[in-house]
């Protein structure tokens, strides 16, 4: 590995916990993920959107959670510095590693353990859900849960899914939603059909969190980053 990799594994923990410790954080129910994790037998699943992962990192840091790590070339970096935040990564995505990454996951869950994922990950389209939260959930017999995260101000980045880098001294909110608990047995259009009711709740407490602060929550419809200017025609 690289030697830059290796500093940046080391450093990227540190620093995500230095601009914690400037946030205010605003989180209903607060702790719940360490306090499911130790009053219930059975695992669970936290979704959140891929954008959001930066917040949902540095919020539930040191909870134990299990997290999937796509097989591209910046995840064992990603999976270094996952693990020196306290989480527990499980390598692959719904296009690389994807059916290992299920059984895994299944394992996991079925042994108590609590996992998160972004459904519309890892390379989109935007705020959707697909298919592999909800496979999970009914072999294994847990619920989904989504998570809405927040902040007051933050930089977007131009990637597919406008990544979210809160700034320092800014403030948080992150909200958990009802658990959706996925029936055994589900065919191709009951799998659908709890795409569409993760979908839903991922977008209600988006939309809490977003209240929460006073901004305006975002949306699939709405591009969250202004069109770029087109450069005038030269000549």
């Amino acid at each position: 590995m690289a030697l830059k990799h290796v500093l940046a594994g080391a450093l990227a923990p540190w620093l995500l916990r230095l601009l914690r410790l400037t946030w205010r954080v605003d989180e209903q129910p607060p702790r719940l993920v360490t306090r499911r994790g130790a009053n219930s037998e059975t695992g669970a699943i936290y979704v959140m959107w891929h954008s959001r992962i930066l917040l949902g990192v540095t919020t539930q840091a040191g909870q134990g959670m299990h997290v999937m790590i796509s097989m591209h070339g910046d995840g064992e970096l990603i999976a270094r510095a996952a693990e020196r935040m306290g989480f527990r990564p499980i390598r692959g995505s719904t296009s690389r590693g994807g059916l290992e990454a299920l059984r895994a996951t299944t394992t996991v869950l079925e042994n108590g353990g609590q996992c998160a994922l972004t459904p519309d990950g890892p390379r989109g389209p935007r705020m959707t859900v697909q298919a592999g939260c909800v496979l999970a959930a009914m072999r294994a017999g847990v619920p989904v849960i989504p998570v809405g995260f927040e902040a007051r101000r933050m930089k977007r980045l131009r990637s597919w899914d406008r990544f979210a880098v809160p700034y320092p001294f800014t403030r948080v909110a992150v909200r958990f939603g009802a658990p959706i608990m996925v029936p055994a047995g589900l065919d191709s259009s009951g799998l659908s059909a709890y795409c569409e009711r993760v979908r839903v709740g991922l977008l209600a407490v988006t939309r809490e969190a977003a209240d929460a602060l006073g901004v305006t929550a975002e949306t699939p419809e709405i591009d969250p980053l202004p069109a770029e200017p087109v450069a005038p025609a030269s000549g």
